[in-house]
């Protein structure tokens, strides 16, 4: 096809099926904007855990009596909100790539402060074999991969597994997303890497439960191993 025909195509293309950002769905603009726009990557609101050593994230998991290393979060998560527009996108509107973007965004900012230097691997909340088939990714194995390719932390998904094709927990309060969470992970011992430090990833910490049940079965599996966590956003 001729340069200048390839030109008109893409002009009629662009008029009748214009690329909108997953944030607030305006048209993007120009070629330079991908998934998101830019004022909406500028006015991301991020909570800023990452810039402290105690933060809510790591508040839970001490008054739970777990031991992390670390714990944060990178983003705000509003309800009616275009931020909510990203996390929907991803997870029930088949974005992954918007997921790896968010991914390395957030790990630019974890590289900044130093967090998760000593990581020697990346565990991404895992999802159900039966889900992954009829969703085709896992949202948090996607932000991982984003975040794995600046901090240059490998992943591994042989050693956390989700064994029950669970309900949603939306709706759940948090003593039940807890009884949920233990019920339906499993971690698997892998010799070589008892001792080794892993980060958790998971797309929104609500109440916790799934990241604290997650580092709860790291360490009854591997008591020698280190552990940190890590959600995209907090709701």
């Amino acid at each position: 096809m001729p340069a200048i025909l390839r030109h008109i195509v893409r002009d009629i293309a662009d008029v009748i099926w214009p690329d909108t950002c997953l944030g607030c769905g305006q048209r993007l603009l120009s070629e330079s904007e991908q998934l998101v726009c830019s004022d909406c990557l500028m006015n991301i609101a991020k909570v800023d855990f990452y810039k402290h050593e105690e933060n809510l994230v790591t508040d839970e998991f001490f008054r739970e009596s777990i031991k992390i290393e670390y714990g944060c979060c990178y983003m705000q998560f509003k309800k009616g909100d275009w931020t909510q527009n990203l996390m929907h996108n991803i997870k029930y509107f088949r974005h992954p790539d918007l997921g790896i973007k968010l991914g390395r965004m957030a790990a630019h900012e974890l590289k900044k402060y130093g967090r998760f230097a000593d990581v020697n691997f990346i565990l991404p909340v895992p999802m159900h074999k039966d889900k992954i088939k009829i969703r085709g990714f896992n949202q948090a194995e996607r932000i991982a991969y984003g975040m794995s390719q600046i901090l240059n932390i490998p992943i591994r998904e042989d050693i956390l597994e989700k064994t029950v094709n669970s309900k949603t927990q939306t709706y759940m309060n948090r003593v039940e997303r807890i009884n949920n969470a233990h019920q339906i992970f499993a971690a698997n011992r892998v010799g070589e890497c008892a001792h080794c430090h892993f980060l958790i990833v998971d797309d929104v910490f609500t109440t916790g439960s799934t990241l604290l049940v997650c580092a709860q079965k790291l360490h009854e599996a591997m008591p020698e191993c280190k552990v940190s966590v890590f959600a995209l956003a907090k709701a």
